[in-house]
């Protein structure tokens, strides 16, 4: 992951841990999405809080062009693609993509 998505991708944590500040409440994935894999589960809390805001809202990260370099080998648009590799018609979690760990 370059400089620039790295950057782009802290911002976007920080806009939603800014927002979630003042709750106590801890961060949980809906269950119309599928679990978190253990390669999300097995990373900081952090990490597991990325994947769970990908999926609640993914119509923001869908906005944020990715210059992760997987454009032309994965097919990655947007930074919601690092995160969620398919999503179905009901905008559920149907599979993850690793990307976001790196």
């Amino acid at each position: 992951m370059n400089r620039l998505t790295f950057l782009m991708l802290i911002g976007i944590v920080s806009m939603f841990v800014l927002v979630g500040c003042g709750k106590d409440e801890k961060l949980t994935l809906d269950s119309k999405h599928k679990e978190l894999p253990n390669y999300v589960t097995n990373t900081s809390e952090l990490i597991q809080e990325t994947y769970i805001m990908a999926a609640t809202y993914p119509e923001v990260l869908a906005s944020v062009p990715c210059y992760c370099g997987c454009y032309g080998t994965d097919g990655h648009v947007s930074n919601l693609d690092c995160f969620v590799d398919e999503l179905d018609k009901n905008s559920a979690v149907v599979e993850w993509d690793q990307m976001g760990i790196a």
